[in-house]
């Protein structure tokens, strides 16, 4: 079966492999946000959600933010996503 995310990391990986060893962030369709290796999470609230990545830390903005899952290095986020950023 074709994976999407499979290929774009096997090209990426012969130019830059230090960067598939980081996160992932995937926004579908700006509803549902899918986070792969966050390193915890730091606030919490219907129109923020922060958490930890690698070197640094993500902020999510929205309306209606819901954390649907949380495992050790894995989250989704489902609500209206207006903005994402890696600071």
């Amino acid at each position: 079966m074709f994976n999407f995310f499979d290929e774009i990391k096997k090209s990426i990986s012969k130019i830059q492999p230090q960067v598939l060893s980081n996160y992932n962030i995937i926004n579908i369709s700006g509803k549902i946000l899918y986070i792969e290796g966050h390193l915890g999470l730091t606030l919490l609230s219907k129109e923020t959600i922060t958490f930890k990545v690698k070197k640094g830390r993500a902020i999510v903005e929205g309306e209606d933010l819901t954390l649907a899952e949380l495992t050790d290095t894995t989250m989704k986020i489902v609500g209206t996503i207006k903005k994402v950023e890696v600071v």
